[in-house]
């Protein structure tokens, strides 16, 4: 809108999910979760990554991290600051951002959700909107 972009992204899965799926599939799901706890003014960006990382690390699936939790989002899509470990820039209101930590297994499969979220006054606001859950994207 007005040239301003945003991500919605969605793993989804063909067919019944074995437990291999079921494990990747949540622990992805559980980092996103995590990492949108977190938004909100005041909060640098390397602490959204931190905390997905630590879900991640939790479901005993570090290897599988391939790329940063996030990015802010505006005229040229991709563009800083980014939600990585070195990133120490402060979220404010009126910042926007991607969220999109991702597993990823060579040879086998990629897992990740990319939503597009708003910095307010008070938190965040999701800005996309659509089902999030195993059973809703399995097809």
């Amino acid at each position: 809108m007005g040239g301003y972009t945003s991500e919605l992204e969605r793993t989804v899965i063909v067919g019944k999910p074995g437990s291999k799926v079921v494990r990747y599939f949540t622990a992805m799901l559980k980092a996103q979760d995590a990492a949108l706890h977190e938004f909100r003014p005041g909060i640098a960006c390397s602490k959204v990554d931190d905390v997905a990382r630590q879900s991640i690390e939790a479901s005993d699936l570090a290897e599988a991290i391939r790329h940063h939790t996030g990015h802010g989002i505006g005229l040229d899509g991709h563009e800083p600051p980014w939600l990585d470990p070195g990133d120490r820039t402060i979220m404010r209101q009126g910042m926007v951002f991607s969220c999109e930590p991702g597993l990823y297994v060579p040879g086998y499969a990629g897992f990740r959700h990319s939503d597009t979220i708003e910095i307010t006054g008070k938190g965040m606001d999701l800005i996309t909107h659509y089902p999030r859950g195993l059973e809703e994207l399995t097809i």
